[in-house]
This record gives structure tokens, sequence and C-alpha cells, in this order.
């Protein structure tokens, strides 16, 4: 066991009452384990379908519709929104501007960014991307009936919600950790 330590899972308020019992669970029943499978193939299938339909990287499409829907935002922020590394954001937004899909503009307040926006062409691309990726999602939604979509996406946000949650507590203890150090 690294350090010595282990962190137990946080139980959130207001959890159910029907607890599961996981004590007989083997890896393939593991939520996370089925969650990273489904998460993997639909990313492998969105690879080969815009890298064969359009050229481009799942990480560049993202970039694309991201800023399509906000207008402006910076590496940093795509980043945080994508919850993707920011170097690997860095390297996609330099081929979206290399291929005249994105302009940077400085950002006065700190010159270490970039203010990223859609050029003319990138905004054509972006409702043709737009239009293709909802075609997909309706193909992918077909699978499911009304009710196991709306399960679905409430299930979706419970989970993100409280692990949201968990994430801000690790990171304002190691504030705290951090603090105490510093004085």
């Amino acid at each position: 066991m690294a350090n010595g330590s282990l962190r137990r899972p946080i139980v959130p308020t207001g959890a159910v009452k029907d607890t599961p019992d996981t004590s007989e669970l083997v890896l393939e029943d593991f939520l996370t384990f089925r969650l990273l499978i489904l998460a993997r193939a639909l990313d492998r299938q969105a690879k080969r379908t815009y890298g064969e339909s359009f050229g481009l990287s799942l990480v560049e499409w993202r970039i694309l519709a991201k800023l399509g829907a906000v207008g402006s935002a910076t590496v940093n922020r795509l980043a945080s929104w994508m919850d993707y590394d920011k170097a690997q954001i860095s390297r996609a937004v330099g081929m979206l501007v290399e291929n005249g899909y994105l302009n940077r503009a400085t950002n006065v307040s700190d010159t270490r960014s970039a203010f990223l926006t859609l050029t003319t062409e990138g905004q054509e691309f972006h409702h043709e991307l737009m239009a293709f990726g909802r075609e997909r999602q309706r193909v992918l939604l077909t699978l499911l009936s009304a009710e196991q979509r709306r399960s679905l996406y409430q299930i979706m946000s419970t989970l993100t919600d409280h692990l949201r949650k968990d994430d801000d507590k690790v990171r304002n203890i190691k504030d705290d950790q951090t603090t105490e150090i510093l004085s």
C-alpha cells in the first residue's frame, strides 16, 4: 500500500438507503470498469468517425464544438472544461490554428495565454461538425427508450456531481496541507 494510508470513499450525504451488496463483485461488474469500457468504445468510434469523415482528432473536434458554443476561451479554460491535459489541448489548438479554423488573440491581462475563437472557416466547419455529431447522437440514443434516456442522464448527473464534490474536498485538503507547510 502506497505511503501506508488508505483513503476511504466518501459516502455522499443523501445517499440511497438501499445500499447494494458489493462484497462479491468481480472487476467486470464494477461500475467504474463498465463505464470505462463504454467510454473507450465510444471514443474509438468517434475517433474513427471524425478522423475518416473530417480528418480531425477527437480533441480537435471537441475544441471546435466547445468554442462554437462559448465563442472564446483560453487553452487553460478548454482543458478545465473538457478535463484534458493542457499540453494535449495546446497541441490540438496548434493544428486547428495551422489549418485555419482558429484565431489566437493575445490576452492583455495575461500575456502568457491567448483567447481562441473560430475563424469564419472554423464557424462554417463547426456547423457541419455539429450537424454530423447530432446525427451520431440521435443514432446512439435510438438504442434506448425515452425512459432509459432520462434515467441515464439523471444517473450520470448524480454521479458526476458527487465526484466533483469529492474532487473539491480533496483539493481543499491539499490546499490546507500546503498552507500548513508554508506557515
